[in-house]
């Protein structure tokens, strides 16, 4: 085979195949029941005055009902306009997404009613829990 009629089927090939996404996934909808809303939960929310923050679980009190869960969270910035904008500054970050808030706390009654996704569920570093541990001191 000569080097045209290969490199015409090289490109022929490559032009067939899909294109590689950089777009990190995003669930279409989140668990009405909050049951993905787990220690290492990385949740992209709608927030009241607009935008999409980026949350971090990093621990859950479980309390029977009424009460419910109670998560500790890390929050980030900066905010995006949509979910996929959220997902893919997670999935590239490299320095881009800073800590906004090292420990907030909020009742799943209170959060489940944001719109929001789970993006990824990672481990929780003693550096990401070290704000929740001092609170409990």
């Amino acid at each position: 085979m000569t080097r045209r009629a290969l490199l015409a089927l090289l490109l022929a090939t490559a032009a067939a195949l899909p294109a590689c996404s950089r777009d990190a996934p995003v669930p279409s909808s989140s668990d009405p029941t909050g049951k993905d809303l787990v220690k290492g939960a990385v949740v992209a929310a709608a927030e009241s005055n607009g935008g999409i923050r980026l949350y971090k679980i990093i621990h859950v009190d479980d309390y029977p009902e009424p009460a419910g869960p109670e998560y500790h969270m890390i929050a980030y910035d900066p905010k995006t306009q949509t979910f996929q904008e959220a997902a893919n500054l997670w999935k590239h970050r490299r320095g881009d997404v800073k800590v906004a808030l090292d420990h907030i706390f909020v009742r799943m009654v209170n959060f489940i009613k944001r719109d929001h996704r789970v993006l990824t569920v990672e481990s929780v570093s003693d550096e990401e829990l070290a704000p929740y541990q001092k609170s409990r001191r």
